[in-house]
């Protein structure tokens, strides 16, 4: 159970709370999506005026909305419980007089049965999609406008939270409609720090990083010199998936971005137009010195088939004592490590740069996953009541994190709710609200999902070593003092580019994506030259990503 509330910490960052605010404050576009209804609703529960409107009106009698959705495989339910009743079911028929059906429900084949739905015409009322099958259902008219009914009946706090990073709203938008509801989230939660085993530099008596050739140095020493003091030559100094950039754990984004390299971010190029990152010389920099490093015995050499679970092994056994990763790998790998070596100090540093340079943290855009409702369903307005009860829940002064989202016991309820969404700005903010009441000891001042956190945090210095999470998270020595850091400095490289993929990378960019993989592997382990990598860039452009690049800026100037 422990576990899997990591799972949830992960979820609020990459959805929930997880990327934060500076994607807002450098974009000067104003999102609009409709004007306030000014005609009645036509099946609703109250049909005043618009601006009397109660946004957590209880429909009476109670209605029925049919759904499908999908469920992670790590989701679990208390006993005599499922997805068609648990707490949130139950708030949702209580408070709002919403009865969710759920025609069925996927925790593998999600998007493959959901294409079958959407081309057969069988949809429910509500349903999550990605961008493809949004602009599909769109172009398709398969799906309710929603720009009337949001202006309706969305609650002051669910407006606020959603429209917080315009582009998050804009990327939902099209042709001035309003045609889903994004899974908003903090751009934010998807940075990546440098987490080392702090006690392993005591041991060595080595200074914390500054630069980058001070992460080659320790990844050396961890590997040569017994940092875990057993008088074995068994311990690796760079974690690193197959995976290569893909995932928040063990990773390559972080110390490529000490190149000043963005994989598989669209990014500004010299000429002002956009432009693949993982084509760049910078890209070329980075993967020689992980090759050297690879040929020196400081990366795994079965890397290479190991995914994030394997090396998490690794990590619980002593191996590895750095790793680049998200700011919720407290909860998972590095709270599993602990708890079997509770002596093992897991700190978070910035993203260091080679000497003399400075770089730029890598964010993704944040939203993965659209809301929508079937065209011709009744009661439309009824997907907007679930983002209010959710945002009231979750995030509002009223906010019960421990009956909503994550129990005492550590028990999990947050992917219970058929709608959910996360703050832009939320995990930036709880830290810097937890700074000041950590150093005073006063959470007076903290909302109630920060007061959870807190507690746990007191927790553990209180003796508690399960509760390190939180610290690892929130606390004085996590991520986000060095994610402020670059915020501060204006140090931000977005991904530029969101929403559905262009024409030629529907087609494309699978095989773009696997040649890709395929090449930057084979340069790590020494199987190719570098200069493959040259090879790479030609043969990318000439299948495709040529196109995807003129696509892109035609998006660009569209915007």
């Amino acid at each position: 159970m422990k576990t899997t509330s990591t799972k949830w910490m992960l979820c609020l960052a990459l959805s929930a709370s997880l990327v934060l605010a500076s994607a807002c404050g450098k974009n000067n576009n104003e999102v609009s999506p409709g004007t306030p209804a000014t005609s009645e609703a036509t099946s609703t529960p109250d049909d005043s005026a618009a601006e009397s409107i109660d946004p957590f009106a209880k429909y009476d009698p109670p209605i029925e909305v049919t759904a499908v959705r999908d469920l992670p495989a790590s989701i679990l339910f208390r006993e005599g419980e499922n997805i068609d009743n648990n707490v949130w079911s139950r708030e949702y028929e209580e408070k709002l007089g919403i009865k969710i059906k759920y025609l069925w429900t996927s925790n593998s084949d999600y998007s493959q049965r959901l294409n079958v739905s959407i081309t057969s015409g069988d949809l429910p009322d509500i349903f999550p999609v990605d961008a493809v099958q949004l602009k599909q259902l769109v172009d398709a008219g398969q799906v309710e406008d929603l720009t009337e009914v949001f202006e309706k009946y969305v609650s002051p706090e669910a407006r606020d939270l959603i429209l917080k990073d315009p582009n998050q709203m804009k990327s939902a938008t099209f042709d001035g409609k309003l045609m889903a509801l994004p899974r908003v989230g903090s751009p934010y939660d998807s940075s990546q720090v440098l987490w080392i085993r702090a006690d392993w530099l005591r041991n060595l008596n080595i200074p914390e990083p500054k630069t980058l050739e001070d992460v080659v140095a320790i990844a050396a020493a961890f590997t040569t010199q017994d940092p875990d003091q057993n008088s074995k030559d068994d311990t690796y100094g760079f974690a690193l998936t197959k995976d290569l950039h893909k995932g928040g754990f063990a990773n390559i984004q972080g110390f490529l971005n000490g190149f000043n390299a963005y994989v598989g971010a669209w990014i500004q190029g010299s000429d002002g137009k956009l432009t693949f990152g993982s084509v760049q010389p910078e890209i070329k920099n980075g993967l020689a010195k992980l090759q050297e490093m690879y040929k020196a015995g400081y990366i795994d050499e079965e890397f290479a088939v190991k995914d994030g679970s394997k090396v998490m092994e690794d990590l619980v056994s002593g191996k590895i004592g750095l790793s680049y990763g998200a700011w919720w790998n407290p909860a998972w790998p590095l709270q599993t490590v602990k708890d079997q070596d509770p002596t093992a100090e897991w700190k978070a540093y910035g993203i260091p740069a080679l000497s003399g340079t400075t770089n730029k943290l890598q964010l993704s855009f944040p939203v993965a996953q659209y809301y929508v409702v079937k065209k011709g369903a009744k009661n439309t307005e009824a997907i907007i009541k679930l983002l209010n009860i959710l945002v009231e829940n979750g995030y509002s002064k009223n906010a019960n994190i421990e009956k909503y989202f994550i129990a005492e016991d550590g028990f999990l309820y947050n992917n219970y709710p058929l709608v959910f969404v996360s703050p832009a700005d939320g995990n930036v903010n709880i830290h810097l609200n937890m700074k000041p009441a950590l150093e005073n000891k006063d959470d007076s001042k903290l909302t109630g999902e920060e007061k959870g956190y807190y507690e746990k945090i007191m927790a553990y210095r209180a003796g508690d070593p399960k509760s390190w999470t939180n610290e690892g998270m929130y606390g004085l020595d996590s991520a986000w003092p060095f994610v402020k850091e670059k915020i501060d400095a204006d140090l931000i490289q977005h991904d530029q580019f969101f929403g559905a993929p262009t024409p030629t990378m529907s087609q494309k960019n699978a095989n773009l994506d696997k040649m890709l993989m395929e090449t930057f592997t084979k340069i790590i382990m020494g199987e190719v030259s570098v200069d493959e990598f040259d090879k790479f860039v030609s043969n990318w452009n000439k299948l495709g990503g040529s196109d995807i690049t003129n696509e892109v800026n035609e998006w660009a100037a569209a915007q």
